[in-house]
């Protein structure tokens, strides 16, 4: 086969491989994205009243979910290695949409927080999952798009969760004597029962095992993985439960590991701060319950179509901290201007910013660490669950950033100094911040982000890895 065909035949292969396992695995974080942020709405929809909670009830509520993903992160990714991909995560979506649909029975404060931990408990292991089961199938260059687009269907879910909510809330409150925010998880959570029987019979395994693809393309795809070691990717002959403990101790051992970390759970803590937020921010502006539910909407539209220019720019140059350095800086651009500004056309126009440099920064951030942990297997499954559990952490941050009392601005002291150093043709960002909350936390996070994302290109550049 000439070299023109050769190339010709993989394109038609990978956009193969993308029509079978993108559309399911989009779906799947859609609605685990859509069961785990709906509490946002719910709470506009008048959760807290109905269940006689305070402010510091529902922060403990929000946190909790945490609590039970950071417990099952690690464990759940190991449980995955053994019983494959197409099993593991089918069956965690079914337990966490019945979950889900118990939430809406709730009738108390102690119900609802028990239910929230079981969430987390069951959502652990999709996104490492994920992220595991796409490194298996594609290489570096061609990862960020793909994890882009299974981050889309966090973003579609802040965006088409507010307009769900909208109208479940709006015209449902009321029928069977039912609030309107139980039939919104009911529903939600029948959505997401549905959408797990379809990934049990669609979800494929690792490419030695697919059955939708021929011998060929089978060999084909193993031949594009095992790549030379220089932080690529191996070929996967072995069983499933065949388990290297040198791969664990591999990943435990690498500074690199407890580096991203770090930059992970700063990201992260920014990254849930919106994704549970962002209603009741909208909301601090304009006091209007179903219009901010409507207007959550359009951040998150312009975010996937951000966050997808980017990526693909990404993949073609083959470069991530520049790449995710840059989304950094215009999610705390945004955050900045939403955290000193009482105009309420300015500060909606922020979430903009907010949205697209989060959703763009967040799957190439995980790209990069996929790339840099590339081989063995298990020590980019262990890396990868230790990064995100850490990661998870930032979500009981993330729950206790906005509360009621610190509206609209979400800042209780609104000067920040700012100490901006240049180095090549990058702006390294470095926020020195006294006195913080809420918008201007998260942006002092996002430029200690950037900074360590310039460190770590800097080592590795230097040290050739």
């Amino acid at each position: 086969m000439e070299i023109s065909d050769q190339i010709k035949f993989e394109k038609q292969l990978l956009r193969k491989i993308d029509f079978r396992l993108l559309p399911i695995i989009l779906a799947s974080f859609f609605v685990a994205c859509l069961d785990r942020s709906n509490i946002g709405n719910a709470r506009l929809a008048g959760i807290e009243k109905d269940l006689k909670m305070n402010d510091q009830q529902f922060q403990i509520v929000l946190a909790m979910f945490f609590v039970g993903e950071v417990t099952m992160k690690i464990p759940s990714n190991l449980l995955l290695h053994k019983f494959t991909p197409s099993v593991w995560i089918p069956f965690i979506m079914f337990l966490w949409s019945i979950t889900t649909c118990c939430m809406s029975f709730v009738e108390n404060f102690e119900e609802l927080c028990f239910t929230r931990l079981f969430l987390g408990l069951t959502e652990a292991g999709m996104l490492p999952g994920v992220m595991y089961l796409l490194s298996m199938w594609y290489n570096p260059e061609d990862l960020a798009t793909r994890l882009t687009i299974f981050y889309c269907g966090g973003a579609l879910a802040g965006a088409f969760g507010g307009f769900i909510s909208f109208v479940v809330t709006g015209n449902m409150n009321g029928i069977l004597g039912m609030e309107g925010w139980r039939w919104l998880l009911l529903i939600e959570g029948i959505c997401s029962l549905f959408i797990s029987i379809i990934a049990y019979f669609l979800l494929p395994d690792f490419p030695s095992r697919a059955k939708f693809l021929t011998t060929n393309e089978r060999n084909l795809i193993l031949n594009r993985l095992e790549t030379p070691n220089n932080g690529s990717y191996e070929n996967d002959n072995r069983s499933s439960k065949e388990f290297s403990k040198d791969g664990i101790i591999l990943a435990f051992s690498d500074w690199k590991t407890y580096y991203m970390m770090i930059m992970k759970t700063f990201s992260g803590v920014v990254l849930n701060s919106i994704a549970l937020h962002l209603p009741i921010l909208i909301n601090s502006m304009i006091n209007d319950t179903l219009k901010s539910q409507i207007l959550t909407v359009p951040p998150y539209i312009f975010a996937c179509g951000f966050s997808l220019l980017m990526a693909l720019h990404s993949d073609k140059t083959k470069e991530r901290p520049i790449h995710l350095s840059i989304a950094a800086i215009i999610s705390l651009i945004g955050f900045i201007i939403l955290g000193t500004s009482n105009d309420i056309v300015v500060s909606y126009l922020a979430t903009f910013l907010c949205t697209s440099g989060l959703w763009s920064l967040s799957p190439i951030l995980l790209t990069w660490i996929t790339d840099i942990f590339a081989f063995p297997k298990e020590k980019r499954l262990v890396a990868q669950a230790m990064v995100l559990t850490l990661s998870n952490l930032s979500g009981i941050i993330s729950s206790n950033l906005y509360p009621k009392s610190d509206g609209p601005t979400y800042c209780k002291y609104k000067k920040i100094t700012a100490l901006f150093k240049y180095n090549m043709m990058l702006i390294i960002s470095f926020f020195i911040i006294i006195i913080v909350f809420g918008n201007i936390f998260n942006a002092s996070l996002l430029g200690l982000v950037i900074l360590l994302a310039i460190i770590m290109r800097y080592i590795l550049k230097r040290t050739n890895c």
